[in-house]
């Protein structure tokens, strides 16, 4: 399955959104059941899943459940509301344990996914391990406000701290072979700081990002994805190598730059990930 660029909360008790959530354009769709939810209605939102659930599926977009976190006494409920509606996974808040991690992978039902987000400290520091535990781990992501909360400061003043850790997280489902999904961006009424911040995101090494609001998800399936600039080069540079090698030669120039290896492998994931999103013939 492809990874996606857009991850696109949507309030579970908030039907009348769900209609335009599966027309954003987001490669999937998040139906939440933690923070966005109040307490008197965390169990009576989980009736509203299979409505929204089959309006993505028909759209083409993946399906999450964001559940409650593994200490509240909504978790186990969620995970089995999750499986009914045949979620492609749930995204699980506030990790920071990994065998508490490998405990919900005994929990969960079969074929389904789990996202984890570290926002805490000890989350954040515990990244490398979080993102082994099971099989089933496929994606961890960084929440940047609830991080914040627990470290005392503001985010916006406190850029070098919330920098180092999204590049910590990202670097960590990378050696873990996960894809690293970024943090959401807040104020949904600056499209210009939504575009610096997954521009960050994309030199980081982030492949998705989370979106709280459908005008979001163009940004982010933009800036993540490979530009027709992007494309034109790596095609160029493949089919360059590709007959350079051919000849036992493994360094030559494209647009006077030095194309080896690394470049080249470079240029074929460009393509692959292109392809991955209907960009150029797969």
């Amino acid at each position: 399955m492809t990874d996606p660029r857009s991850l696109l909360f949507v309030p579970s008790n908030r039907p009348d959104r769900f209609e335009k959530a599966s027309r954003s354009g987001a490669d999937a769709v998040i139906l939440d059941l933690e923070d966005s939810v109040g307490v008197s209605q965390k169990v009576a939102s989980r009736d509203n899943l299979q409505q929204a659930a089959d309006l993505a599926a028909a759209a083409g977009q993946s399906v999450y459940v964001r559940v409650n976190p593994v200490d509240t006494e909504w978790h186990t409920g969620d995970l089995a509301a999750a499986a009914r509606i045949g979620a492609r996974g749930v995204i699980v808040p506030k990790c920071e344990d990994a065998d508490v991690v490998a405990g919900i992978d005994r929990d969960l039902a079969a074929g389904l996914e789990l996202v984890l987000i570290l926002e805490t400290a000890a989350g954040v520091l515990n990244a490398v391990a979080l993102a082994r535990p099971s099989d089933r781990v496929r994606r961890i992501s960084f929440g940047a406000y609830d991080f914040a909360l627990d470290m005392g400061v503001v985010p916006e003043q406190a850029h070098a701290l919330m920098t180092s850790s999204r590049i910590h997280v990202a670097m960590a489902a990378v050696a873990a072979g996960v894809q690293p999904i970024d943090t959401a961006f807040a104020d949904v009424r600056d499209p210009g700081a939504m575009r610096r911040q997954t521009e960050e995101a994309h030199g980081m090494g982030f492949t998705g990002k989370f979106a709280i609001h459908p005008d979001q998800v163009p940004i982010v399936n933009e800036v993540l994805s490979p530009s027709p600039a992007e494309i034109d080069t790596a095609q160029r540079i493949v089919a360059a190598f590709d007959e350079a090698e051919r000849d036992g030669i493994a360094a030559i120039t494209v647009d006077d730059k030095l194309v080896d290896y690394p470049i080249a492998q470079r240029a074929q994931a460009t393509l692959e990930r292109a392809a991955q999103f209907g960009l150029v013939a797969s």
